[in-house]
């Protein structure tokens, strides 16, 4: 069967809204940034925290969007510019809602073979770029190009979806409960991952079964064929295991008894991982680029991934060993002030800091190991435990950087103290520390919560 994408009339059927200007079809990328605009995409208007899209559709229409979507009192004082400029408008009550509706039916239009989903606390992104690298061979794969994990930038995903994809690939990210349950309404999946429960986003979540509970909305009410998640996990096992479900589950972890099993994980040439796999009497070697022995199971959700959907090993292991760390999620840089900068920089909770330390603490280096680390936001109440947790994983550094107020409160009970410790505001003024503080030998490692903005700290290390 032959599809194509939606025309812009159809669409405003799908959401009752109101056309003015061209009849188009909706424009492959539809962004909620101005920022990312390019020639011909759309632009949807969006209500923030502070501030309203729609201050930036001028922004929009400078950089080209053929498409405006927003809301009535929104579109109005800019209808005349949008439509001198030959482009189109989509005039609706909720822009969000909207577009969900659209994708919904964009998504029954394609019916890709597969809709894989998949969450957790740590991993996500790595695990979904790994699952894409081992379909891409077999199956035409449409993955979301960043970390849109909401209910909206699922729905961009979906609605940048080619027609004529196999393989539909979402993440599914949350901070409160009914957020995953809300995505999955409108994008239910066919085969999930839940790569872990961890200590993160506690001030929307509460605590650990709080956060289990959020992961576990992953499941819909139907059409769930494989749930494959982490058999070490034993909050995640302990749910799952045991228990009636019409679906099948599959556990990847070291654990005896995992439907994968991981039989070895160890650093080889540059900080790369050697992961050892067994499964159905058929054992593995996967070559990765990644660095870390944390990145096992991310590996081994993508091979169980692509051998429950009938991939050859040969085949799913050539693509995930060609696939390197992403940026601001464990990437190596050796060019710059520093002998090695390990780049961790996108987020940061609890288990993924504890994860970077550890592949810090164990490489052989020329120098100095040096980490800046941010706060990690949204852990309530147990914010200043687990600030105080990590902080004291630093013992056995030379340097530790401190950004931000969750550092305030934390408390040095270690009486071996190897590493000097300099505390300061922003990320702007620990990479003026480090300029003057780093030399040729050093090893740095930069992690910390997105809102640091610490990919700065990375640029300004780069810099010879």
């Amino acid at each position: 069967m032959h599809r194509k994408r939606f025309g812009l009339s159809q669409s405003a059927a799908f959401c009752g809204g109101i056309v003015k200007g061209p009849e188009i079809p909706l424009p492959e990328n539809i962004w909620p940034d101005s920022r990312d605009v390019r020639e011909g995409d759309g632009f949807i208007a969006l209500p923030g925290e502070h501030t309203d899209g729609h201050r930036f559709v001028g922004a929009a229409l400078e950089n080209g969007a053929r498409l405006v979507i927003g809301t009535p009192e929104g579109i109005a004082p800019w209808e005349g510019r949008i439509l001198e400029k030959g482009a189109s408008c989509l005039v609706v009550k909720d822009a969000e809602i909207a577009l969900v509706r659209i994708a919904e039916e964009y998504l029954r239009e394609v019916s890709p073979k597969v809709r894989i989903a998949v969450t957790g606390s740590v991993g996500k992104t790595t695990t979904r770029e790994l699952i894409r690298s081992a379909l891409d061979p077999a199956f035409r794969v449409h993955s979301a190009k960043r970390s849109h994990n909401t209910r909206i930038g699922c729905a961009l995903t979906v609605l940048s979806m080619p027609p004529e994809s196999d393989v539909l690939l979402l993440e599914m990210g949350t901070n409160h409960p009914g957020e995953i349950s809300g995505i999955v309404e409108h994008f239910p999946p066919t085969l999930a991952v839940i790569t872990g429960v961890a200590p993160v986003h506690l001030e929307g979540l509460r605590d650990l079964d709080g956060v289990l509970s959020a992961k576990l909305e992953i499941i819909p009410r139907e059409g769930l064929n494989l749930l494959i998640y982490n058999a070490d996990d034993p909050k995640l096992s302990h749910a799952l295991e045991g228990t009636q479900r019409a679906f099948r589950i599959a556990g990847v972890g070291f654990r005896k008894g995992s439907a994968l099993l991981l039989t070895g994980a160890e650093a080889v040439q540059e900080g790369n991982l050697r992961v050892g796999l067994s499964y159905g009497g058929q054992t593995w070697v996967c070559q990765s680029l990644l660095k870390g022995a944390h990145h096992a199971y991310n590996i081994g959700f993508a091979v169980m991934v692509g051998v429950s959907l009938g991939v050859s090993p040969e085949v799913l292991l050539k693509g995930i060993s060609e696939m390197g760390p992403l940026r601001g999620r464990g990437r190596w840089i050796r060019d710059g002030r520093v002998h090695l900068i390990i780049d961790e920089s996108y987020n940061a909770n609890p288990s993924s800091v504890a994860a970077a330390l550890r592949v810090l603490q164990s490489l052989v280096v020329p120098g100095r190991r040096i980490v800046v680390l941010g706060g990690m936001r949204e852990l309530g109440e147990e914010s200043a435990k687990m600030h105080t947790e990590i902080f004291g994983m630093t013992d056995s550094l030379d340097g530790v950087i401190l950004i931000g107020e969750e550092w305030e409160r934390v408390t040095d009970t270690s009486t071996g103290r190897k590493a000097a410790v300099w505390r300061v505001r922003d990320s702007e003024e620990a990479a003026t520390l480090l300029e003057d503080l780093v030399k040729k030998d050093d090893t740095v490692l930069v992690k910390g919560s997105r809102s640091y903005g610490l990919e700065r700290v990375v640029e300004r290390l780069e810099m010879p």
